[in-house]
């Protein structure tokens, strides 16, 4: 079968392989073969097999949240990146992402040297960065996450081979739990040392 996508284009599901096909074929053309083929209602979208194939674990969840996003407009609340912030982040290996909130982070700690932060203590100061970057998080991480997975499938459908296609949405996709692993451990170390360096005399309040 032959569908339009807005992200992928002309794409053709065959034997579970999704096949981008050449974009001379018009809406025209695909429109006039939609009425010679009666398909069930239930079956998924081409779009909607591909990004589950890449989601993996939550699945369902995801692809609820997103047409319900589409359709209503409305906002979606993710309670996981909210309370994990960066962890959920790289747990869903959007490291684009994460790289972004490190950089708002730090960004955030620059207001340490004016009258909106510099009053606070620096713990207290610490912790309401992250409490304003984990909120923003909340609120636009189901968004966040179907733009890294359209962006994802849409590079593996125009890269891949057809046969290893959806090997490889499901191996690039999914969930890890390592890059997480990772970074808690980097964050323990850059406390740490801020820390010790405040004790000893050194002056770490603009990353702070």
């Amino acid at each position: 079968m032959d569908t339009p996508n807005k992200l992928l284009g002309n794409v053709r599901k065959d034997s579970k392989n999704y096949v981008i096909l050449p974009r001379a074929r018009t809406w025209q053309a695909w429109t006039d073969m939609k009425n010679i083929l009666d398909l069930p209602e239930s079956e998924p979208s081409i779009e909607e097999a591909c990004l589950a194939e890449y989601i993996g674990p939550e699945k369902v969840y995801y692809l609820e949240q997103w047409a319900r996003l589409q359709d209503e407009r409305a906002l979606s609340f993710h309670p996981w990146a909210l309370a994990l912030g960066p962890f959920w982040l790289l747990y869903r290996q959007m490291f684009r992402e994460t790289v972004l909130y490190v950089v708002l982070f730090f960004v955030l700690g620059l207001l340490r040297w004016s009258g909106l932060g510099f009053w606070l203590y620096e713990t207290v100061f610490f912790f309401t960065r992250v409490a304003i970057l984990h909120l923003i998080l909340g609120l636009s991480a189901n968004r966040l996450y179907l733009l890294h997975c359209k962006r994802q499938v849409e590079k593996i459908l125009n890269t891949i081979a057809p046969e290893e296609q959806k090997e490889v949405l499901q191996d690039k996709g999914g969930v890890s739990v390592l890059p997480p692993v990772v970074f808690l451990l980097l964050s323990l170390i850059w406390l740490i040392s801020n820390y010790y360096q405040g004790h000893y005399g050194i002056n770490t309040n603009f990353i702070f």
